[in-house]
């Protein structure tokens, strides 16, 4: 018995590197895509644009430098923060939300570490930093100009896209659902594997979703509020977030994973 529980955990660990190599190739691969600010070719020193599952990601530090904005990199919390004159934005690794001036924008793809990089969906630039963004395939850039200065038949960042994030982070600013005091993350490590638990209290009537690397899992709350969430998947998840919604009102909170001694 001790024989086949060893082969299994043996063969969950092969098959993610497996799966890691065969796509490595192609993204490796991807080094063409260039990016330009009101028509001028912004530099990577390092690390370039890439497309990865259909996507376009971008190192965030040389573009928002290039914007005038401050980047700066919270190595403990995994956390980005970006600022220039009274706007403030904020987004950690692995997740799918960001804030900006404390309202949620909800990305496409999570901000990512490649190449020790932190790379952003292009979608990015447009809803959080304010700015009108457009992809020409036949040259493989990324096309950033100024609102003013942008083509209004843009197919990327447009205006009415970013009516929602904002609507849901007015809501989230000004509707309290979930303690916050109570709320705890804790992991325990089974080696390739991770347990997770996030537990806590929240309004009794709220609808819960706990969001771990952009998956989202429904959560049951009791009638005094309170929940648990128990997940078993692999190692090196340290941050969670949980979502919280009555009536169309939403509250969120971000949280760090301890691990159990």
């Amino acid at each position: 018995m001790l024989k086949k529980l060893a082969s299994f955990v043996l063969a969950l660990a092969l098959v993610p590197m497996a799966a890691f190599s065969a796509a490595a190739a192609p993204v490796a691969a991807q080094t063409a895509v260039k990016v330009t600010y009101n028509k001028k070719a912004i530099v990577f020193p390092d690390q370039k644009p890439l497309i990865r599952d259909s996507r376009t990601l971008v190192p965030i530090r040389p573009i928002a430098e290039t914007l005038g904005f401050q980047v700066d990199w919270n190595e403990k919390t995994r956390t980005v923060t970006i600022d220039k004159g009274n706007d403030n934005i904020r987004l950690v690794i692995s997740q799918k939300i960001a804030k900006r001036n404390g309202q949620t924008i909800h990305l496409d793809v999570p901000a990512q570490i490649v190449n020790q990089r932190t790379v952003v969906p292009v979608r990015f630039i447009a809803e959080a930093l304010n700015y009108k963004v457009d992809w020409d395939p036949a040259t493989q850039t990324v096309l950033i100009a100024d609102q003013a200065a942008s083509n209004p038949n843009g197919t990327e960042g447009k205006p009415q896209e970013q009516t929602k994030p904002a609507e849901e982070g007015k809501q989230q600013d000004t509707v309290s659902l979930i303690d916050k005091e109570s709320v705890r993350g804790q992991y325990f490590l089974l080696s390739p594997m991770g347990i997770y638990k996030v537990a806590g209290k929240v309004d009794p009537k709220a609808e819960v979703v706990v969001e771990l690397e952009g998956t989202s899992y429904s959560v049951d709350v009791n009638a005094d509020g309170t929940f648990e969430f128990f997940q078993t998947t692999h190692d090196g998840i340290r941050q969670f977030t949980v979502k919280a919604e009555v009536a169309g009102k939403a509250d969120t909170f971000e949280g760090e994973f301890q691990p159990v001694n």
